[in-house]
């Protein structure tokens, strides 16, 4: 069956033959996102017979921006987010949505998908990192829930499955190209920020520290700092990561349901990012760049907890020490930084467009959050000493 290449072809026709049911009309509207993939809603769905089935969804397509796809097929973010959803979202501790239909051109590397599930908005509300992110409430269910995740996947030979397995030369977090390049974007990051937001915030003296650690890991030995801390990684035991698990990716049973935390059902979406690796800078996209400095302040207790549960649920994870996890957790705060720079670089510009104020909120909390929490736990410490290390 034909894949849609474009939204424009998701049509009645096309419904009524995935789903085996006569779809006679439907409406689709664009969904926030679109970083390398394209996400819409169909919604008004209309059947011959009017009980045949959803009357909404969500349907993911490739980007059809050439560009943008090419970079999603060479870093392998479709394969994996296809894959996943084929062969673990139904049999795995974290909630995903249900899938409709799944097609892809080549599930080795395709270029070119499909997936069709269910509109969560049905049932439930997704988090906003800007202005509803997880309350105190909520944080030992995502805990609970990401350690019997990470405990299902401990070490598991379904680890070195193709599609999924680590290149021959081992770990490298996600975004690694883009942190590779923030030696050069910093010089545009710069500028963008203060003509999109009135400041130089590296000017202000309680960001010094934060502005040392600009200074190493966009100087001379930026590529091998950056080297040195995907060795940290590469050498801790793996796990299946979400890899994003922020609180735009995570949605609840809607309050207007009125459950407890504890009652409510939690979906994760996005796996885009899933890859074999450890669990420490999960929570740094968890908790710096979701929650308020105030209550991610509590991260070292969480981390805890975590730690007690995984090892309870996969007594082998006891070589992952909490000390391991801490210094991962860390180095994620540093190395998202890293990231950040080259993605703000082409991201700034559209924030004073009208599809690009959400962003712009996103980014603005986002970065004094980020550098609060390497304030914290002393990262720039860190990074001198691993400075030092690599010589």
């Amino acid at each position: 069956m034909a894949i849609p290449q474009s939204v424009e072809e998701v049509t009645p026709a096309w419904l009524s033959d995935v789903l085996g049911k006569e779809v006679i009309d439907c409406r689709t509207h664009y969904l926030e996102g679109g970083v390398v993939g394209d996400a819409f809603k169909v919604h008004g769905i209309q059947y011959r017979d009017s009980s045949a089935g959803p009357s909404s969804a969500v349907v993911k397509l490739a980007n059809v921006i050439p560009e943008k796809r090419q970079y999603a097929v060479t870093n392998r973010i479709y394969v994996k987010e296809v894959n996943f959803y084929r062969h673990f979202a139904k049999d795995m501790p974290l909630r995903a949505p249900e899938v409709y239909y799944l097609e892809s051109d080549d599930e080795d590397n395709c270029e070119f998908f499909v997936i069709l599930m269910e509109d969560l908005t049905t049932h439930s509300l997704v988090f906003d990192q800007v202005d509803d992110p997880p309350c105190e409430k909520f944080i030992p269910k995502i805990n609970s829930e990401v350690a019997a995740f990470h405990a299902r996947f401990w070490e598991s030979d379904e680890l070195q499955l193709n599609w999924l397995k680590l290149p021959d030369s081992g770990y490298e977090f996600p975004m690694t190209p883009a942190c590779r390049a923030c030696p050069e974007t910093m010089e545009v990051f710069i500028p963008l920020w203060e003509q999109m937001f009135g400041e130089n915030p590296l000017k202000k003296e309680q960001w010094a520290d934060v502005r040392a650690i600009c200074d190493l890991v966009t100087g001379p030995r930026s590529s091998q700092i950056l080297d040195y801390m995907n060795h940290k990684f590469n050498e801790r035991p793996k796990t299946l990561v979400h890899g994003d698990i922020r609180a735009d990716n995570i949605f609840r049973t809607h309050p207007n349901q009125g459950l407890s935390a504890e009652e409510s059902t939690l979906t994760y979406i996005d796996w885009q990012m899933v890859q074999p690796g450890p669990p420490g800078p999960e929570f740094t996209q968890s908790w710096q760049h979701s929650l308020s400095p105030e209550l991610r302040r509590n991260d070292l207790a969480w981390l805890k907890t975590y730690h007690e549960q995984l090892v309870a649920l996969a007594p082998q994870a006891s070589s992952y020490t909490y000390e391991h996890l801490v210094e991962d957790y860390k180095i994620g705060f540093v190395i998202w930084w890293m990231a950040l720079i080259t993605l703000g670089s082409t991201t700034i510009p559209i924030f004073d467009k009208p599809e690009g104020q959400r962003m712009r909120a996103l980014w603005h909390q986002g970065l004094g959050y980020s550098w609060q929490a390497m304030l914290d736990h002393d990262c720039l410490d860190m990074v001198e000493q691993f400075a030092a290390e690599v010589g």
